[in-house]
């Protein structure tokens, strides 16, 4: 039995290792210290005088993962690459009580202080201790702000947009109204964002992955852990920004088995229609197609549904997370243009070249039949209101393996589509405005994130 188990663990091993080098393609990429958080402290006898040597384990309480450090000359400990989550962390020493600490908390990006006091051994006992208000982050001068689990599995939030959650940390705000957020009323374009400790930002004015087309949220909010908005004075790790920092890590399995499944339908009869749109449309003095267009729910319908499981595949060392996220709307779009609009050759009189689109004012780079093309599109546009249907499909699975007590290491796999037919841009009416505004748009991303982390040499 216990060669049947051994050879079990070297085979999972292996095979993990394996998929992650092949994932990786030869390129090894260390895990950053902004996907996971630190527990330190000293210990301590009863008169503070400190202990070297002694033995310290910081046991994960959600997966059983242990790890294991000793003391340094201070009596110090430091526990750094660590999961977020809820801990348990137990010192002993020759001569002295052992002493445990239950209920830690720690939240990413963040390093707790966790002091341990030793009893001299007069009896074979533990001295047993409750986190409860003795967590101190004393080591970093930023601020920031978490937004932890029970925040996003529990709020309401338009779209299911987990990012909308940074809304809630103080001097955050708003960039207009294409999705941005504003750190101190610096422009959103000056942000960065990660994900396990990875670049999540595009190429396209360096913001987050999926905003600029138009996609709901390239991240289910479902495959979200938690995150830390920062503002201000945040550490070097963190750089290429003006403006402030989000910081997100995903889920990952633990040795119970967890998920969840959901369904949100928008529906126009559910819905009342916003009284200022109401009201304009009926007494707005505009054009019947107007007014029938205010008058009709923009979204005719709108359903996202999906589900999470999590679990392990070995206890104690190796988990599995995945979730997939559905998202479908059905809704219309008005492009109204108060330019003169024709196929005529000549322009009736009264009318201005500058304010029309006909013929003579194609440029000479395209042909006649390009040209008129393009007008009709224009006339086509302005006629009727045309069907707007969004897609997206996401897909998200991570595995995470516990090497041993000095390594840890994961993968997962971000797979995005998002179709949307006059969907570039999520206004319900465009006057004036380029058609193109109001085009069709794909997005499909694979984003593969994994890290290896090592705590050789931290005693």
């Amino acid at each position: 039995m216990e060669r049947n188990v051994c050879i079990q663990r070297r085979f999972a091993l292996f095979a993990f290792v394996a998929l992650f080098f092949a994932a990786f393609a030869g390129v090894f990429a260390t895990a950053q210290t902004s996907g996971a958080g630190t527990i330190t402290g000293a210990v301590t006898d009863a008169n503070q005088a400190v202990i070297p040597g002694a033995q310290v384990t910081v046991t994960n309480a959600d997966t059983g993962v242990v790890h294991q450090f000793t003391s340094n000359e201070a009596g110090i400990y430091t526990a750094p690459f660590l999961l977020p989550g809820h801990y348990t962390i137990s010192a002993t020493a020759p001569n002295f009580n052992k002493a445990e600490t239950t209920g830690v908390t720690l939240l990413v990006g963040q390093i707790l202080t966790v002091n341990i006091s030793l009893k001299v051994n007069a009896a074979n006992t533990t001295v047993e201790v409750s986190a409860t208000n003795l967590i101190l982050d004393t080591e970093k001068t930023e601020v920031s702000q978490v937004v932890d689990s029970q925040i996003v599995a529990n709020m309401p939030v338009n779209t299911r947009n987990w990012s909308s959650f940074a809304l809630l940390t103080p001097n955050v705000t708003q960039d207009g109204g294409t999705g941005l957020i504003s750190f101190h009323g610096i422009s959103g374009l000056y942000n960065q964002n990660y994900v396990d400790g990875a670049n999540n930002n595009q190429i396209l004015f360096s913001e987050a992955r999926g905003r600029s087309n138009g996609m709901p949220y390239a991240y289910s909010v479902d495959s979200i852990k938690e995150f830390q908005t920062e503002t201000s004075n945040y550490s070097a790790e963190f750089g290429q920004a003006a403006g402030g920092q989000v910081n997100a890590i995903t889920k990952s399995g633990t040795n119970a088995l967890h998920g969840d499944l959901f369904y949100y339908l928008r529906y126009p009869d559910l819905n009342a229609l916003d009284p200022l749109t109401k009201y304009t449309a009926l007494h707005g003095g505009l054009s019947p197609s107007v007014s029938s267009f205010l008058l009709t729910q923009p979204t005719h319908q709108q359903n996202q549904f999906g589900g999470s499981v999590g679990g392990p595949i070995m206890r104690d060392r190796l988990f599995y997370f995945f979730t997939y996220d559905g998202f479908r709307k059905v809704g219309k779009a008005l492009y109204s243009d108060t330019n003169y609009i024709s196929t005529d050759a000549a322009l009736p009189s009264g009318v201005g070249a500058a304010n029309a689109v006909y013929p003579g004012n194609c440029p000479s780079t395209i042909t006649s039949t390009q040209c008129l093309a393009g007008i009709n599109f224009l006339i086509n546009q302005t006629v009727a209101a045309p069907s707007r249907f969004a897609k997206e499909d996401l897909f998200f699975p991570r595995i995470d393996y516990h090497i041993n007590s000095k390594n840890d290491a994961f993968i997962d796999y971000n797979f995005a589509n998002f179709q949307s037919t006059y969907g570039y841009s999520a206004l319900a009416t465009f006057n004036n405005a380029s058609p193109s505004s109001n085009g069709p748009t794909y997005y499909h991303e694979r984003f593969l994130v994994g890290g290896w982390t090592s705590q050789i040499g931290n005693a």
